[in-house]
């Protein structure tokens, strides 16, 4: 008579169980990073899922197993595909699920801090629109700007022609415009990099000065120079999959995406403090920016605009370029 009442009270818990509403249950959402340690993209993410945890009373969770550690963003994005629920991905990784995207990082295109707040405001709900069935984009922020790296100064679009530069094997987009400008390119990831200048089959690299700063131990006595010219943006976002973000209770995600909003500013904002004391650090540790002389912009800007006709008109829809034109253009007439 007992072992029946326990199971009758088993079923009924069990059936209790099943009949609570979703929103009563715990969600732990799985989020990988390919991103320095201590960054401030890093203490980024650990305070959005504390964010997460309070705004949602523990229902909500962000988790970051360490079996999601990957060696590059083209593997945070399959885990993706094959369960993982979201991710912070920096330009490459977003450039792999939309390739358009690729364009805010094209060289000269977009020149400063204000510019890129405007171009961010009119490509996003074309980025999220064409992303919608697989997944959920909360927001896309600077991380700082790339800069050319290399053992002789790069001052002006010319002196790329005298280097070989490395790219990343899944960055052709970005190889062919070096190329069509001049460059000597070699392919090769991060993990190579370091190789590649050991063995002098590349004198040049485009990079994030945060990164270079974090790699420093390895690059030192192996560049000399960082370019004044800022090559490009460097972005980073919020990714969900659609399937996972699904999940999250309806009457939770608008203050979610509020708190993914004001730590996405939070990080960018720290992403300009760090960058400006890695190059201060890197120059300390020897590293030389050269002069910039006062008609650098100018050729700078003119042979990506020539390119931008010629070549990048190629590369990218002509709906996202014509935003991205649009934002600049009345960016640039506020002036």
């Amino acid at each position: 008579m007992k072992a029946r009442l326990s199971a009758l009270a088993l079923t009924g818990l069990l059936a209790l169980a099943a009949a609570l509403p979703a929103s009563s249950q715990t969600l732990a959402l799985k989020v990988a990073s390919y991103v320095p340690a201590n960054s401030p993209w890093d203490q980024g993410l650990k305070r959005l899922a504390a964010e997460f945890a309070r705004i949602s009373n523990g229902r909500v969770t962000l988790v970051f197993p360490q079996s999601l550690k990957a060696s590059t963003e083209s593997d945070i994005i399959q885990k993706m595909r094959l369960g993982v629920d979201g991710a912070l991905l920096t330009t490459m990784g977003i450039a792999e699920i939309y390739p358009d995207s690729l364009a805010l990082s094209t060289p000269s295109l977009v020149r400063n801090d204000a510019e890129l707040e405007a171009v961010l405001q009119s490509v996003l709900p074309i980025i999220k629109a064409k992303l919608s069935e697989k997944y959920v984009v909360l927001g896309i922020y600077k991380g700082g700007w790339i800069r050319y790296f290399s053992t002789t100064p790069i001052v002006y679009p010319e002196d790329l022609a005298k280097l070989r530069m490395s790219t990343s094997p899944t960055d052709e987009k970005i190889t062919r415009l070096l190329q069509s400008i001049g460059t000597r390119t070699v392919k090769g990831d991060m993990s190579a990099l370091i190789l590649q200048l050991n063995s002098n089959a590349v004198d040049s690299f485009y990079l994030s000065p945060i990164f270079v700063a974090a790699l420093w131990s390895q690059l030192q006595g192996k560049i000399s120079y960082m370019s004044s010219f800022k090559v490009c943006p460097f972005i980073g976002s919020i990714v969900f999959t659609k399937s996972s973000w699904d999940k999250v209770p309806p009457e939770l995600r608008p203050r979610l995406e509020e708190a993914v909003q004001k730590i996405g500013a939070e990080m960018a904002a720290n992403s300009d403090k760090l960058e400006t004391a890695s190059i201060e650090a890197l120059q300390k540790d020897g590293l030389k920016i050269p002069a910039y002389p006062a008609d650098a912009d100018s050729r700078w800007n003119k042979v990506f605009q020539e390119k931008r006709e010629s070549v990048i008109s190629t590369m990218f829809s002509a709906d996202f370029l014509a935003a991205m034109d649009a934002a600049l253009a009345k960016a640039r007439k506020g002036k």
